[in-house]
C-alpha cells in the first residue's frame, strides 16, 4: 500500500518513505511507526498499541518509544515543539494529525490484481504484500518459506510465548532479501491442526516450511526447529537450544537470530547447489549470482574472472537485480583491493555498482555494507561506519554481513570491535570460510599476542593469499623467528610488485597500525 500526506509517500510494499519523490534514510523502526501512524489518521494511539504494532508486543520503557517518536518527527521535518504531524495527547498517546490517502502500490504488470470480495474464499486473510500472502506470485528466484505455527508443549499459560516466537522468526528471516516470506495472517491457519506437507505447499505455495516446538519447565526452556523441504518432505536441518529462562526475550531474540541466520545461509547453499548443476547456457540472473558467490570464498584470481563475467551477464539480463550489483561492486573492488585481473576505473565501477544496488533496493543489508566498504576504500571513513551501521541495522542476522564489518573495521583500527562483529558471524554460521578469523590476527597483531596471530592464519587457511602471508611475516619478524626470512619470499612470489607501505595505505591502516606493521616487516628482512 502507499499512504500519501503533503509531500510525503509511505510505501509499505518497498518499505520507503520519499519526501517530493526522494527517498529518506530512516531506522526500520523508525519506518514501522511511521507506517502505523499512516494507517491511522486522526486517531489517537496509545503507547501500548505502538509497542504490540512496532516493538510486536514486547515491553519497552517510555523512553525508548520517546527516542522513536523523535527520530520519526525528525524524518517529517516536524518537533516537539511544532507538532504538524505527530501530536503528543498528554495522559493518551498521540495523534497523526494530517489528512492520509491510501492507494494500493502499482505492481509489475505480470502480477494479476487481487481476486475481488465476491471472489475470493471466505477464510482468505485480506491482502497485503507478495509476501505476506501467498496468492500473489513472488519473483522466481526467491525460495518461498513458510514458519508454521510453534507447538506449546507446556502450560496452556505459555501460549503466548510459543506464538511469540514463531512471530519473531518470520520477522527476522523476512530481513533475508532472497526469502519470500509467508506472513502470520496465512501460515496461523494451521495452527492447531495436523499438518500436512503436501497440503501446506499447496495453499501456501511453499518450497520449505519451518516447524518447531518450545517447552518451558523449571526455569527453563526448550526449543527446537527444523527446516523440511515441502516438495520432498526431507529434513534440511535441524537443533535444539536449551536455555535458562532469566530473560525471557533475550532468550527468544538468541534463538531466532541463530535460526535465522543459519536457515538464510542454509536455503542459500541449497539454491546455489542446484545452480551449479545448470549449464551455462540455462543460467538466470539469480543462478549466475548464486555462482558468482563462490568468490568471496576463495579469492582465486580464476573465480574472480568467471564470477566478473556470471555478474555482467546477470546484471546485463536483470538491471533491476540489486544483490548481483552489489556482489559485483564488491567483485570491480577486488581489482583494487587485490588487484586480481585489474581494469580500468576499478574503485570508480565499484562505487557506482554500489549506489545503483542500494537505489534498487534501499533494505538490502548487503548492497548497504558493500557500499559502505567502496567508501573505506577511497578513505573515507565516517562514511563508511555510517553506511556498515545501516547494514547492521537492516539485518543484524546474516552472517556475511557481519564478518564484512567486523574485518573492515579490524583494518582500520577498531579491533575489539572488529573482532565482535567477526565472531558472531562464525557463531551464526559454523561452516564459514577462513577468511572470518582475519579480524581475530589483526587484533592479535595488536596486542603483541604474536604466536596467536600465527595460529589465526592456520585457521584462515588461505596460502595462496598474499595478506595471510604478510600477517605471519610481520608476527614471525616480532618474535625473531628464523623462517621470517621465507615468509617475506612467500609475499613476493604471490606479488612480485609488492609494496608494504603503499599495501597497508590502501587498507586504511591507523597510523599507529602501520609503524607496527611495517615494524615487524622490517624486523623479518623487508628493506623499504
Amino acid at each position: 500500500m502507499q499512504f500519501r500526506f503533503d509531500d510525503f509517500l509511505i510505501d509499505s510494499d518497498k518499505f520507503e518513505l520519499r519526501n517530493s519523490g526522494a527517498v529518506l534514510e530512516v531506522e526500520p523502526l523508525v519506518f514501522d511507526l511511521l507506517l502505523y501512524f499512516a494507517e491511522n489518521p486522526q486517531r489517537v494511539v496509545t503507547r501500548d498499541e505502538i509497542m504490540k504494532r512496532v516493538w510486536k508486543g514486547r515491553i519497552v520503557a517510555d523512553a525508548t518509544i520517546s527516542t522513536c517518536i523523535k527520530q520519526a518527527r525528525r524524518a517529517l521535518g516536524d518537533d516537539g515543539d511544532n507538532q504538524s504531524y505527530i501530536r503528543t495527547v498528554r495522559g493518551r498517546g498521540y495523534e497523526f494529525a494530517v489528512d492520509v490517502s491510501s492507494s494500493e502500490a502499482a505492481r509489475p504488470s505480470a502480477v494479476p490484481p487481487a481476486p475481488a470480495p465476491e471472489e475470493a474464499g471466505a477464510d482468505d486473510p485480506p491482502p497485503t504484500s507478495r509476501i505476506s500472502d501467498p496468492r500473489w506470485p513472488v519473483p522466481a528466484e526467491k525460495a518461498v518459506l513458510a514458519v508454521l505455527p510453534f507447538s506449546n508443549l507446556s502450560a496452556d499459560i505459555d501460549e503466548y510465548f510459543a506464538d511469540g516466537l514463531t512471530e519473531d522468526i518470520i520477522t527476522n528471516l523476512s530481513r533475508f532479501r532472497e526469502l519470500a516470506v509467508i506472513g502470520r495472517a496465512s501460515t496461523f491457519r494451521f495452527k492447531g491442526q495436523a499438518i500436512e506437507l503436501p497440503e501446506v505447499r499447496e495453499k501456501l505455495s511453499a518450497d520449505y516450511v519451518v516447524e518447531g516446538s518450545v517447552r518451558r519447565a523449571a526455569g527453563r526452556v526448550r526449543i527446537t526447529a527444523q527446516l523440511v523441504d515441502a516438495a520432498t518432505g526431507f529434513h534440511l536441518w535441524a537443533d535444539k537450544y536449551d536455555r535458562e529462562m532469566e530473560d525471557i526475550f533475550a532468550v527468544q531474540d538468541e534463538v531466532t537470530r541463530t535460526i535465522a541466520a543459519t536457515l538464510g545461509v542454509k536455503l542459500q547453499d541449497v539454491a546455489t547447489q542446484r545452480a551449479l548443476r545448470k549449464s551455462r547456457a540455462e543460467l538466470d540472473a539469480y543462478d549466475c549470482l548464486l555462482r558468482a558467490r563462490r568468490y568471496t570464498s576463495m579469492l582465486s584470481a580464476e573465480v574472480h574472472a568467471e564470477a566478473r563475467d556470471l555478474l555482467e551477464q546477470a546484471t546485463a539480463q536483470d538491471p533491476s537485480h540489486a544483490e548481483a550489483h552489489a556482489l559485483l561492486a564488491n567483485v570491480y573492488l577486488a581489482e583494487h583491493r587485490f588487484d586480481t585481473n585489474p581494469r580500468p576505473d576499478s574503485i570508480s565501477r565499484a562505487l557506482h555498482m554500489a549506489q545503483v544496488a542500494t537505489r534498487l533496493d534501499p533494505q538490502s543489508a548487503y548492497a548497504r555494507c558493500w557500499l559502505g566498504i567502496v567508501h573505506f576504500f577511497r578513505g573515507e571513513n565516517d562514511t563508511f561506519k555510517a553506511e556498515v551501521r545501516r547494514a547492521l541495522d537492516l539485518n543484524p542476522n546474516d552472517p556475511e554481513t557481519l564478518a564484512d564489518i567486523g574485518h573492515y573495521l579490524a583494518f582500520m583500527g577498531e579491533f575489539e570491535r572488529g573482532l565482535e562483529l567477526s565472531q558472531q558471524a562464525q557463531k551464526l554460521n559454523p561452516l564459514h570460510p577462513g577468511w572470518y578469523f582475519f579480524s581475530a590476527a589483526r587484533y592479535d597483531y595488536d596486542r603483541r599476542a604474536y604466536e596467536e596471530v600465527l595460529a589465526d592464519v592456520q585457521r584462515i587457511s588461505m596460502p595462496h593469499f598474499y595478506w595471510t602471508h604478510l600477517l605471519s611475516t610481520a608476527a614471525l619478524g616480532q618474535l625473531e623467528r628464523p623462517e621470517a626470512a621465507a615468509s617475506l619470499a612467500a609475499i613476493y612470489e604471490l606479488k612480485p610488485n609488492f609494496s608494504a607501505e603503499v599495501e597497508l595505505a590502501k587498507w586504511n591502516a591507523a597510523p599507529e597500525d602501520f609503524d607496527h606493521l611495517m615494524e615487524g616487516l622490517r624486523k623479518a628482512g623487508l628493506d623499504e
